[in-house]
């Protein structure tokens, strides 16, 4: 068929969008010398691709001959199917990268040999990267690999190899790899003093409107890429050398082949040979020092910047358009605007995380901090949203690489306060992240703390008279004068306010397999059945007592009728009280570990029925011992429950027996055959006066004999490592547990509780 004939039944299929003459002459001149039915063959493809993308129908036709020598004219659609795919999923690049460089790789798939999917190694895979990234990274499956920095993706199936070991390897290094960019700093989203002219929208990745700023932004981030590959592959070698060595030998071999004269492609070059050789490669366009710098793994994000701007110089050399170079599978492409949208979902949970935290904080100060604090003029309503601001070390601030040792101070009524640890390490970390702190966040913690709380704990008059009425005098064991001390501990009640945030949901979603376990294994729980032998009536035979009974019928002997068997069923009949240590020593960690316990504990004990009731307890002085209500054994486990698990926050002291004999008069008026107190703990009992040592240890285990007497059967869980010292003569054998982890205490607890009442 001419050419003519050609272009004019090319223009009929895709009119009216005409393209130039002179685009379809290149593309079509190799169909001149095929037959008539192969060119309608052919040409019948164009209309399913030229309405999708005009350009990768173009490149369809011009890469069509080098295809046609390994697919036949009848798999060219299944073929064409699989690239609309790509282009629909990832873009034209993906598409165009499938053509090119996938087509053996297709080829393998339709053979059925070699290939192995993401979906088949995920579970394995999951740990790995969680294990090296020391965080929850999530891992997906997409058209390329590439990161957002909370989530890396992988191709869904790889055919780099017929053995599938090779394949496993090389998912492995990707993972690897996309994580190293993450570990490096690679997503840049502050501007370098050299680049502070370039501005950009808060909601932007300064490193995107940096590639903005050149004529040829592909060629800018191109460069950038490669270069950051380098140094993550430098960076992998140290940490990671023995994955570096198994890549050198399966992996890099048959990357290094496809490498073509391109002056940005030599620089990939390095990544797959010697030392000798990228020193030689890079030295073509860095400094020695630079290349030094970047072979040691040493070259900082923001050198990789400025160096960008030298190479793109020294390679742009040609008044002809870029064309974006494809980069190595394990390197994967810079997708920056998914990048942005991690970063912005980010900001916002740790945003609300902080005002949580803020405002749990607000509400646990101490009562002399609320006496320093407290404005003496009548017209004082509390604190005002004006009244918190953050004061932040302007150098601390600024500085890149910020000292933990910096304090951050919360200034309320002019008073500054020390940010809790926890409470400075999550700013500091949203600072390191984000760069500033917005200042709404410290009004929306007042807002959220709630005026009618904030007034009442400043207001100092009627704090007496409150708790007033909600106090309890207890005895407490002097173990010197074997005796007690008559009403000598007051024990407060408090409320503890609800703050409501992501934390239970959080929890659910982190444990969601152990929640359903749970849920399950309670539910089996429900109803207690045992066998009862000896019955006259039953489900079954009980044959020792039918064999008992024929003996004693040829004894001559009465025989007994009591012959069968019957499952009884026994409705369960349990109280237990959970005694939650609030002390200033459960922060962090073991705070965090301990409401999660109770999560998981509330959502089993919901599906079991059991009545239960949590209280934390903490205080200052026999004269302020604390109780605080999060839940009452008849109260339903609602938003309000939920609301004040999310406030439990660390406090001041551990002073044990006054909240273990309240929850022991508790338990005294309620009629079940089994009732538990759970203390759960830290660490050892202790107070600000003279309740330490012998003397505190005394006193919590009478008051756990009180509960003994009383038919109450104590137990406690610990994660204090000189527990075994103290614990059994408080609690006795067999009555406490210590949990080494304490990131294994949520998974504990609930078998824990099983034990105790099964």
């Amino acid at each position: 068929m001419k050419l003519a004939l050609l272009t004019e039944r090319f223009y009929d299929l895709v009119a009216p969008d005409i393209p130039n003459e002179w685009d379809l002459e290149e593309v079509l001149e190799f169909l001149i010398d095929e037959s008539d039915p192969t060119c309608e063959a052919i040409l019948g493809h164009i209309p399913i691709i030229w309405p999708v993308s005009h350009s990768l129908c173009l490149d369809f036709l011009r890469l069509l001959p080098k295809t046609l020598e390994h697919l036949s004219l009848e798999q060219i659609p299944r073929w064409i199917g699989i690239t609309l795919d790509h282009y629909e999923t990832d873009g034209l690049r993906t598409a165009q990268r499938f053509m090119q460089d996938d087509i053996e790789q297709y080829l393998s798939k339709l053979k059925g040999c070699g290939g192995l999917s993401f979906t088949s190694i995920e579970k394995r895979l999951l740990p790995y990267i969680r294990g090296i990234a020391r965080n929850d990274l999530q891992i997906g499956q997409a058209g390329t690999s590439y990161t957002d920095t909370t989530s890396i993706y992988v191709p869904e199936e790889l055919s780099f190899s017929t053995n599938n070991d090779n394949n496993f390897l090389l998912y492995k290094y990707i993972l690897t790899f996309q994580w190293g960019f993450i570990a490096c700093g690679s997503f840049i989203n502050k501007a370098p003093s050299e680049f502070s002219h370039i501005e950009c929208d808060k909601d932007t990745l300064w490193l995107r409107s940096f590639f903005a700023g050149f004529e040829e932004p592909l060629l800018a981030r191109d460069i950038y890429h490669s270069l950051e590959s380098i140094r993550v592959q430098s960076f992998l070698s140290r940490e990671l050398p023995g994955l570096i060595r198994a890549a050198g030998t399966y992996i890099f071999p048959r990357f290094a082949s496809s490498i073509t004269e391109h002056p940005l492609q030599a620089l990939q070059q390095t990544l797959l040979t010697t030392n000798a050789n990228q020193s030689r490669l890079l030295d073509h366009y860095l400094s020695k020092k630079e290349c030094t710098q970047y072979l040691l793994g040493q070259a900082s994000a923001y050198d990789s910047i400025k160096n960008s701007v030298k190479i793109f110089s020294r390679i742009h050399q040609t008044n002809s358009e870029y064309i974006p170079i494809s980069p190595l599978p394990f390197q994967g492409i810079l997708k920056l605007r998914a990048v942005e949208t991690a970063r912005k979902i980010r900001e916002q949970q740790m945003g609300e995380q902080f005002v949580d935290m803020m405002a749990a904080y607000l509400l646990t100060l101490s009562k002399k901090e609320l006496d320093i604090l407290h404005k003496q003029d009548s017209g004082n309503k509390g604190l005002a949203e004006s009244d918190i601001s953050m004061i932040m070390d302007s150098e601390f601030a600024q500085t890149a690489d910020r000292e933990k040792e910096t304090p951050i101070l919360v200034t309320i009524n002019n008073e500054q306060l020390k940010l809790p640890a926890e409470l400075e390490e999550l700013t500091k970390n949203f600072l390191d992240e984000f760069g500033h702190l917005p200042t709404h966040f410290c009004s929306s913690a007042a807002g959220k703390a709630g005026q009618a709380m904030i007034e009442q704990d400043v207001a100092g008059q009627t704090e007496k008279s409150s708790q007033q009425t909600g106090t309890l005098l207890y005895d407490e064991w002097d173990y010197r004068r074997q005796g007690y001390r008559k009403n000598w501990c007051s024990l407060h009640f408090k409320n503890l306010p609800p703050v409501y945030s992501p934390f239970i949901q959080n929890t659910l979603d982190k444990y969601h397999g152990l929640t359903i376990r749970l849920r399950h294994q309670f539910e089996m729980m429900r109803n207690q059945e045992r066998f009862v032998k000896r019955q006259r009536e039953g489900d079954d035979i009980d044959f020792d007592a039918l064999v008992e009974s024929i003996s004693d019928s040829h004894a001559g002997i009465s025989a007994s009728d009591r012959l069968f068997i019957r499952l009884q069923r026994d409705e369960r009949d349990i109280a237990v009280l959970f005694l939650v240590d609030m002390s200033n020593s459960t922060t962090g960690w073991v705070n965090n570990a301990l409401k999660e316990s109770l999560v998981l504990m509330a959502e089993a004990l919901e599906v079991l029925g059991d009545r239960y009731g949590i209280y934390g307890f903490s205080g200052m002085r026999r004269s302020r011992c604390e109780l605080f209500h999060v839940k009452h054994l008849s109260e339903s486990y609602g938003e309000q429950v939920k609301g004040r698990i999310c406030s439990i926050v660390p406090r001041e002291y551990t002073r044990m027996g006054a909240p273990i004999r309240h929850a022991t008069s508790i338990l005294k008026e309620i009629d079940a055959k089994v009732r538990l107190i759970i203390t759960l703990t830290d660490g050892k009992p202790e107070d600000y006066d003279d309740y330490k040592g012998k003397y505190a240890i005394e006193d919590t285990r009478h008051a756990l004999l009180e509960a003994k007497t009383a038919d109450i059967h104590p137990f406690c869980i610990t994660i204090d490592h000189q527990a075994k010292d103290y614990m059994q003569h408080m609690y006795g054998p067999a009555n406490y547990i210590f949990i080494d982890n304490i990131r294994k205490l949520p998974l504990r607890i609930p078998e824990i509780y099983r034990v105790l009442t099964s």
